[in-house]
């Protein structure tokens, strides 16, 4: 049987954490979520996730904010973040890459595909 990757999402927009939520949940991960980078945080040193989606553009603290401080952490680097975004331009790709991003999805979506795409990119970076 597949191990049960556990996934937190951090989006400010509820109707599309919801919908990240549910189908993630469908998909047999275990899933929690946070509205901003601050609760993000802190829900990162309660749990140590296996995987973070992580919004780019939020109130409070920002996605890059909140992957700077990640990857600045020595209990927390190691975690893959892969940005959830709408900004589609290179020069984006390349900052949050810079920063630290393991990977870059890019919106809109289909929350559908999201689990096989974690995993598939999960398993890449085992393998690497």
């Amino acid at each position: 049987m597949d191990k049960q990757f556990s996934v937190l999402v951090v989006e400010d927009e509820d109707h599309i954490r919801r919908i990240l939520e549910y189908n993630l949940k469908l998909d047999g991960f275990d899933v929690r979520v946070a509205e901003n980078g601050r609760k993000g945080l802190e829900l990162v040193h309660q749990q140590h996730p296996d995987v973070i989606l992580l919004d780019w553009m939020m109130p409070e603290m920002n996605g890059l904010e909140m992957l700077s401080v990640l990857k600045k952490d020595k209990q927390t680097e190691n975690i893959p973040v892969f940005m959830l975004t709408a900004r589609a331009m290179m020069q984006d790709l390349g900052t949050a890459l810079l920063e630290g991003a393991d990977d870059y999805i890019v919106k809109p979506f289909d929350p559908k595909d999201l689990g096989s795409t974690i995993r598939h990119k999960l398993g890449k970076m085992v393998s690497n």
